[in-house]
Formats: C-alpha cells, structure tokens, sequence
C-alpha cells in the first residue's frame, strides 16, 4: 500500500507540474499579436467554426481541411463565447489528460515506472507546451494519440473486443484531425488480427473467431467516427469521403518536380486555406477541360503526382529520403507562429526541457535496452505505431507540427532510459545513475548546442498581416520592409508594399514594389493584375491592357484582373468587350459587387447618344 500510494503521488506531481507549465506559459504569451489575433490556419479555423457556432452546422461544401478541430472550437464557442483563452485552457486540460494516457499506456506496456518517465517526459516537452496554448489541431492530435496508445496497450494485453472497438472510435477521431492517419488503418487490423499461440489445437477455431471480433470492432468504431462524415459529403458535394479530399493535393505538394519536401502552395502567394482549395479545384479544371467533383480534384493531384514518380522514379525516391531526413531533424521549422520567437516571450520555456531531438537520443537508447528486457516484445505495436505515423507524414510534405504525433510513441521508447535510471537509484547502482544522469542531461541540452534562432522574415510578415488586418498600415509596412530586410526575394512583402503605396495615391511606388514582386515570380497573376490597376490610374490603357491579358491567361478567373480590365474596355469606350468581361466576373465570381457596378456604369455608357 505504501508503494501505491508514493507513486500515486509521484503522478499527481507529474500531472500537477503538467498543469502549471501551461498555465505559466499561457500567462506569458496570451496578449502577443499571435495569440490573441490568429493568421493562417489558425485564422481559417477561427473563421469557420464563428460560422459553424453561428448556425451553419452542416456546411455547403465537401470538407477539404479536416473538420474534427473547427466543429471541437465551435462547440467552445457556443459554450464560452468567442473566447480564445477558453479554447487555450481547455487544451490546456485535455494536454494534462494526455500525460495521463501515456503513464497508463506505459504502466500497461512495462511497469508504473515506465509509465511516470513518459508522462514526464511529455508534461515537460516544450514544443507540445508550445502548440497547446494555439489555435491549431495540433494539440488535440497528440491528445488523441496518446489516448490512443492507451487503448491500444489495454488491447495488446488484455484481447479483448471493447479495447479494439476503442482503438477504432480513436484512430477514426485522429484521421479526423489528421488525415493522413487513416493510414494506420490497415496497422490496426493487423494487429487485430495478430495470431497468439494456442496452447491447444482445440483453441484455433476459437482464437481465429475472436481475432475477426477484434477487427470487426475496429472496423466498427471506424464506422461510428467516420461514416456521418462520409455521409455529410456526400449530401453536400456527391462524394462520399470519409474525411476530406485534400488529400491528393497534398500528396502533390510534397511529391511533384520542384517540391523540397516542406510546403510551397500551388500558386505563388496563395497559401491561405481559402486559396488553398480555390486554386487546387481551379488548375485541376483548368487542366481538365471541364468541372469536377471534389473526388475527381483529389483524383487528378494523385494522378499527376504519380505520374512524376513513374517517369523520375529516382528523384522520387531521393525526394523521400530528404523528407524523411527533415523529419527528425532538431530543428522545429515553422509554417506561421515560429517556436523560437515564442521561447524569447515565455519563460515557461527557457529551461533546456526534452525536445524532439532529446526524445530521438533518448529513444535510440531506449531501443537498446528493450533487446535486454524479456517484456521487449510488447512494444512491437508502438513500434509499428511509431513507424507507420513517420511513413504517413513523410509520404507527404512536412512542418515540425505535422510530425508532433510521434511524439507520444516515441516518448515510450525515450522513456526507457529513464525508467533505468529510477531503477538504478532505487538499487542504489550509482555508476547506472550517473550515467543515465549524463545522458538525460546531455539529450536535454543538445538541441540547444545547434543555436537555432527564429526565422525573422517569417515572425516580421506574420506580425505585418496581424497590424495590417487590424488597419495599422504603419506598423505592417514597418515589419514588410523587416521581411525584405531578412529575406530580399520575400514575394508577399513586395506585394503589400505596392498596395499600401497605391493606396495613397503613390502610384510610381507601386509600380516599383509590384515590379519587384514580378521579377521574384514571373508567373504571378496578382502581381500582373496590380501593374495593371497601376497602369490604368495613371491612364496608359495600352499598357494596362497588356499587364491584365497576361494576368488572364496565368489565371482567367482572376477577379481582380477581370474587374479592372472590364474597367479598362469601359474607358476605352470598347463597350462589347466591356460586356464580356463582366460577364466572366460574374461568372468567376457569383454576387461580386463590382460586376453589378461595372453593369450599371455600362448600361449608362450605351444609354449616352455617340458624340457628334
């Protein structure tokens, strides 16, 4: 009983210190631009669940991001009220939960001891620290997988069907948030289906029955998550899609001629979620030659990535290893809120806590001394776990957020060292303690000795957009000329700049700013479109005629450039094709405002008797 108890409290003490890291954490950064106004995919998030808490429950279009996430904010919302602390607490909570599953998981998978190091271990990870206190799924992914390697240590020990039906509910809540683990799935039946030696003959037929029980409740807690998603595509779009179909543009992104192995959208510029979908569905089309499905835009990415592969199987396959080389890499890149910028605003994280790289030392380790332990071979399906979630992820592009779901399995295995060192102290072996001290230390700080600082450029656009949005045109141009200051072939920053300068009334400004912006990407229809606004303020009509047809035929629903070349024709008297272009804008465009102005002011233009 004494034994119980000291380790119950030495869980509580883990949990309590998971808690206050947070919170301590929480406090530092809740006022900074990036966690009170949200860009990116945090943004696109805060958007859609307003309008999901709004009334909108079953939305209009196939889902093209994973739902799970805005549907869990909306239901915040409508709790809390559009509170973004409320979402950051709650995460809060449900992270201190995760530490929790993963001392079960490890107890059921070991021994307590193993089960207290993993808890620690992501209690203390300060990268999970980080990403629990934004608006991004990312903390409820690793929530979710932890919970997950619970249910699937229970059902690795104990066989039983409940355990397998709770591994399917959450693999199909994970595929949720991410979908690249519906990859997993066939991992999971596997394992349903993993044969244990009888001891009798008599005992197959029996075993065989209950290993097809295990499956079926896999399948079935799949089908309960998954199959009202599937079913809401389907009434919405036609598709029945049991997640979302992002999925092949995605696979494109990573796997293409120019890809690098991290994002890089499909049109230069265009890396908001909205054009993210817009621009995927309009060059399939364009491609196509007719209207698809959402199915058929999934499809058609697949294809042409494929495709690539079978013609350059060797830079496919050398493409592979770059990627999966960045993934354990030390280094946490970012896609919008840089980690090492937010370390220097909180002090919760200043203290060399165990990083990725610090788990990767200590997992490499830990794989060791499992070959020494008699109990090694349960952990082959955290094994597979870990292996299959690094093949998912790396099958398609990467940020350090998308690889964090590892994180869990992977703290099993570092948690291993650890567990020997407790041993070691409780034997008294002090050589043993010493050294896996030292290595504990050293995993710790080693991340640091590599000196990775933020990514400037990236910190100084980002907090331009937020001071932009919140109509501070001074401080966004500020930090864009910062930008250009870090990173000269910065394409957006020229952009806005250029806007800024047109805006007032600084037309030779603009051009310069948006000639710049051209010369960093030829191909850009935005960039052409803007010249071209510039072109007809200044009343060169031929030139803006030039700049806008070229804008058009990168991009022939750009709407910009169909405004103001309709605009263009309206000036130039050319009536006709005037009409036309409205009529392409309206089309690109159902209920633009303009395309009802430019109506109007055309109608007036042929009312108006010829000049004499």
């Amino acid at each position: 009983m004494p034994g119980i108890r000291n380790q119950t409290a030495r869980v509580q003490l883990v949990l309590l210190v998971a808690l206050l890291l947070r919170l301590f954490h929480w406090l530092a950064v809740r006022d900074t631009p990036f966690f009170t106004h949200p860009v990116l995919d945090s943004q696109e998030y805060d958007r859609w669940a307003r309008d999901i808490a709004g009334g909108n429950w079953l939305g209009s279009e196939t889902f093209f991001q994973a739902p799970l996430y805005p549907y869990f904010l909306a239901l915040v919302y409508r709790v809390f009220g559009h509170s973004l602390d409320a979402v950051y607490l709650l995460q809060i909570l449900l992270a201190v939960c995760a530490c929790w599953a993963l001392y079960r998981a490890g107890t059921l998978l070991l021994d307590p001891d193993l089960g207290l190091a993993a808890a620690a271990l992501l209690a203390l990870n300060p990268v999970v620290v980080f990403y629990d206190v934004q608006l991004l799924k990312t903390s409820l992914a690793i929530t979710t997988t932890a919970f997950l390697l619970w249910a699937l240590a229970a059902a690795w020990k104990e066989r039983r069907t409940p355990s397998w039906l709770a591994c399917g509910f959450l693999l199909g809540f994970l595929s949720l948030l991410r979908e690249n683990s519906l990859l997993l799935v066939p991992l999971f039946l596997g394992l349903a289906l993993w044969p244990r030696p009888s001891e009798r003959p008599s005992d197959r037929r029996r075993e065989r029955s209950r290993r097809l029980l295990r499956a079926a409740g896999v399948v079935a807690g799949l089908v309960v998550v998954l199959l009202p998603v599937a079913w809401r595509n389907h009434l919405v779009g036609g598709d029945f899609l049991p997640t979302t179909f992002q999925g092949g543009v995605n696979f494109y992104i990573g796997n293409n001629p120019a890809a690098d192995g991290t994002y890089r959208p499909l049109v230069a510029g265009r890396q908001i979620p909205y054009f993210e979908r817009k621009e995927s569905v309009r060059l399939a089309e364009e491609a196509s030659g007719r209207e698809l499905s959402a199915a058929e835009v999934s499809r058609y990415w697949l294809g042409q990535s494929l495709s690539w592969a079978r013609a350059e199987p060797g830079s496919f396959l050398e493409l592979q290893w770059r990627k999966l080389r960045l993934y354990w890499s030390f280094y946490e890149w970012p896609d919008a809120v840089d980690f090492y910028y937010t370390r220097r605003l909180s002090p919760a994280l200043w203290p060399p806590w165990p990083e990725l790289g610090s788990l990767v030392l200590l997992a490499l380790v830990g794989s060791v001394l499992l070959f020494l332990l008699p109990e090694g071979p349960r952990f082959v399906p955290v094994a597979l776990v870990l292996l299959m979630t690094v093949f998912s992820t790396v099958l398609f592009f990467l940020f350090s957020r998308y690889r964090l779901t590892v994180v869990p399995p992977l703290i099993l295995f570092a948690a291993l060292p650890i567990r020997a060192m407790l041993l070691a102290h409780r034997r008294k072996w002090r050589q043993e303690r010493f050294l896996y001290a030292a290595l504990l230390v050293f995993a710790c700080l080693a991340p640091r000795f590599l000196g990775h600082g933020p990514r400037w450029e990236m910190v100084h656009y980002n907090l331009g957009r937020i001071a932009q949005e919140r109509g501070d045109t001074e401080t966004a141009a500020h930090h864009y000329r910062e930008t250009l200051h870090h990173d000269p072939e910065s394409f957006l920053a020229c952009l806005n700049l250029g806007n800024f300068a047109a805006r007032a009334g600084d037309l030779d400004g603009a051009r310069a700013w948006y000639e710049r912006a051209l010369a960093l990407q030829p191909d850009s229809d935005d960039a052409l479109a803007n010249l071209g606004g510039v072109a007809l303020q200044s009343g060169d009509l031929a030139t803006a005629r030039e700049f806008l047809d070229a804008a058009l035929a990168i991009n022939p629903r750009h709407a910009n450039a169909l405004q103001i070349r309709a605009l263009t024709a309206l000036r130039a008297g050319e009536t006709e094709s005037a009409r036309e272009f409205i009529e392409r804008l309206r089309e690109a465009v159902p209920g633009h405002p303009q395309a009802e102005a430019l109506g109007r002011r055309l109608e007036q233009a042929l009312d108006k008797p010829p000049p004499d």
